[in-house]
């Protein structure tokens, strides 16, 4: 079996293995919180992504993202992210990184004070193509440190109520040329992801599924290094606080940079 076959396999591995356990993770929140409401929220996210090769083995892959509500009226998220990366082989890298959330009381379910996440996390992505179909798969691991953001006596902000929590999450992502649709002589891809978060304790609710973000849309690819991803996304996350699931309708606008391999 040569080298690529068995990355394929391990991602279809992965992909079978991670919608089995999902699938009960839905059906049981569905079950618990049928007596919960549910919201329905207007989303903008704007993203810039990179993925910037360092030599023949290392890279470094980030992303900056403003997130706002109400279109682009009220804010929501601010998230900074690095990863280091490295290639294990064709197709497959491992890495570790941070990322810092700064999360502002937002929509019809605000919470009481704003949200400082700090995080450190392992991560593995593995690419691979079937035919015309490029495929994704990204693992992450991540350890999580949380405060409300309070004013002391004079003003100033202090980090409260500080906890720990855990979180795995896995996303896959099918990209495609669209027949018939170029831009600037290249091909405009569709792209289609799904990206699933399970808290594991610590911070939250104990081991469930918390959050699933489902996104499509077109690709359009400037050049071989700069791709502008117009995506829609139905974002679903379970608030225990409020008994209540928000369904959030998002616009989300991502330039990408891909660095050319060394």
């Amino acid at each position: 079996m040569t080298r690529f076959s068995s990355l394929r396999r391990l991602g279809v591995l992965a992909l079978t293995t991670a919608l089995g356990l999902a699938a009960p993770g839905f059906a049981a929140p569905a079950a618990a919180q049928s007596d919960w409401r549910t919201v329905r929220q207007d989303q903008t996210w704007l993203a810039f992504a990179y993925d910037q090769p360092l030599s023949t083995r290392w890279s470094t892959l980030g992303d900056v993202q403003w997130r706002r509500v109400n279109g682009l009226a009220d804010p929501q998220q601010l998230l900074l992210r690095t990863t280091a990366l490295y290639r294990v082989a064709p197709g497959f890298r491992v890495g570790a990184g941070v990322n810092y959330v700064a999360t502002a009381p937002y929509g019809e379910l605000p919470a009481a004070r704003p949200l400082r996440d700090r995080q450190l996390f392992l991560f593995a992505q593995l690419n691979h193509k079937q035919g015309a179909t490029d495929f994704m798969h990204r693992f992450r691991f991540e350890n999580r440190w949380l405060a409300d953001v309070a004013r002391d006596a004079d003003g100033d902000e202090e980090l409260i109520n500080e906890r720990f929590g855990r979180r795995a999450r896995y996303l896959v992502r099918l990209m495609r040329p669209v027949p018939g649709l170029e831009f600037r002589g290249l091909p405009v891809l569709g792209l289609v992801q799904n990206d699933l978060f399970i808290g594991l304790g610590g911070a939250e609710r104990g081991v469930t599924v918390d959050q699933n973000r489902i996104a499509f849309g077109p690709a359009i690819q400037f050049n071989r290094s700069k791709r502008l991803d117009l995506l829609w996304m139905q974002q679903w996350v379970a608030v225990p606080r409020a008994r209540a699931n928000e369904n959030n309708r998002t616009l989300w606008v991502v330039l990408n940079h891909t660095g050319l391999p060394r």
